[in-house]
């Protein structure tokens, strides 16, 4: 199997508003993946290692080297900037962050041809052609190629950068496997002409793709497709103002940081002040209603949901809304948050071996 044919190496990435999820291949050939998230801020920070170095500052420069802006990423950060906005593909800190994953990756150094998402909402116009101008400008932001780190001046060339729609790349992850090549279970959905809804519930969106097979051929049913403005950010959100209103001392001092709000998601717990608070029934209260929420889109979008072969949840809010899907699709398939990037990259190695 051809990965790259020339020192060019293949990297996709889901551009989420929560977190920037990488697929790349390894030496040996197998999809490695790995999660960094959106968390960065204007300047650098006084938080060094124990030997005294500042980490994750990076550097955007001119042609002549000269510094323009620095940035720190990490979720420790103090100033985080709120880049949950229409503008996020075209913006210089999401830049910064996906050089940042990539330099995470081990990536520094190379030069690559990387594939990252958009909305469906933003790939496509209402009338389901693409919305060109769109992708353009994201891609023109992606290729500026002046991001350095700040200690050692590491880079990751971008040769080309490719825009892809959310969930239609998960259907990638689904119907192809590593090499690019058809998997029988997308076979079988050609065969019989049948249908596949997939939805994926990011950090800031929820994405629904419908797509049908018609004579064998596939086709996006754009009626029964689209972008919803809801995911894993507004639990976050909701937790954040749940402690403030229960436990904080007002002000925007006492928010509980993007580190501390993740935590809690995960745990149920948190430890501050010299205290431990249990949090769980909070935030089982606050997923119950934002998942309510996604089960009346997808229900109100998707038409009849018996009608479909197949409904295959992805993406974050697929893992933390998984009882509540399943209760409202019982024949649903759940997977995970890396279905995006790995259906990018499954789809760039096809492409590859077709030409």
């Amino acid at each position: 199997m051809k990965k790259a044919q020339s020192s060019v190496m293949l990297v996709a990435d889901d551009n989420g508003y929560a977190d920037h999820k990488l697929a790349f291949f390894t030496a040996d050939g197998r999809i490695e993946c790995l999660k960094v998230a959106t968390s960065v801020q204007v300047g650098g920070t006084n938080m060094t290692s124990v030997d005294g170095d500042r980490q994750n500052i990076y550097q955007v420069v001119d042609d002549e080297k000269n510094v323009l802006n620095t940035y720190t990423c990490s979720p420790a950060v103090t100033q985080p900037l709120n880049l949950r906005n229409a503008n996020y593909p075209f913006v210089e800190p999401n830049r910064v962050l996906l050089h940042h994953a990539m330099v995470k990756a081990g990536l520094a150094g190379k030069n690559v041809k990387v594939g990252l998402t958009l909305p469906f909402g933003d790939f496509f116009n209402a009338d389901g052609s693409k919305n060109v101008p769109f992708i353009k400008k994201a891609v023109e932001n992606f290729e500026q190629n002046n991001v350095i780190t700040e200690k050692d001046s590491l880079k990751v060339a971008i040769a080309s950068a490719h825009m892809f729609p959310e969930a239609l790349s998960a259907f990638y992850d689904w119907g192809l496997d590593e090499t690019g090549g058809v998997m029988q279970r997308f076979e079988a959905l050609e065969e019989s002409d049948g249908s596949i809804l997939i939805v994926d519930i990011g950090g800031s969106t929820t994405d629904i793709v419908c797509i049908r097979m018609v004579d064998g051929n596939m086709m996006i049913d754009h009626a029964h497709s689209g972008t919803e403005r809801i995911g894993v950010l507004d639990v976050k959100e909701q937790i954040n103002t749940e402690y403030q209103k229960k436990y904080g001392s007002g002000g925007h001092e006492s928010h509980l940081s993007t580190r501390a709000v993740t935590k809690i998601l995960e745990t149920g717990k948190h430890r501050g002040g010299g205290r431990e608070l249990d949090l769980f029934a909070d935030v089982q209260a606050i997923i119950g209603q934002v998942s309510q929420r996604i089960v009346n889109y997808v229900e109100s979008k998707a038409g009849r949901i018996g009608d479909y072969q197949a409904i295959h949840f992805v993406g974050g809010g697929a893992v933390v809304f998984k009882e509540a899907l399943q209760r409202a699709v019982s024949f649903a398939t759940i997977g995970d948050e890396f279905a995006n990037a790995r259906g990018v990259l499954k789809y760039m190695v096809e492409q590859q071996e077709a030409n």
